[in-house]
């Protein structure tokens, strides 16, 4: 059986989650450091969960959060990703701003 993607959804959100509530100069802080956390899913799976943050060109950062189950997962793990400009407002945002016009 492979990756329940719902369920490694839930840490790589939650993640996500907590970089949103910080500043552009807490996620530039954070370039090309690495965490990696162990949790358990729903589904009482131990799921890996790597975060990381790297330089997206133009003063982006990019907050990468890749979750895997330990299996065959690990070679392809589930990746949510955010975007920050340097004004602190969201690549995503832009986009759906520009969806709506």
């Amino acid at each position: 059986m492979g990756l329940n993607k719902e369920t490694a959804a839930r840490p790589a959100e939650t993640r996500l989650a907590e970089w949103r509530r910080l500043g552009y100069d807490d996620w530039r802080a954070m370039l090309d450091d690495k965490e990696l956390r162990l949790v358990v899913g729903q589904d009482d799976k131990r799921y890996s969960v790597v975060s990381y943050a790297l330089d997206d060109g133009d003063g982006r950062v990019r907050m990468s959060v890749a979750v895997d189950d330990g299996g065959w997962s690990a070679l392809a793990p589930l990746v949510r990703d955010e975007i920050m400009n340097s004004d602190g407002t969201f690549v995503s945002s832009e986009i759906e701003q520009t969806r709506r016009r």
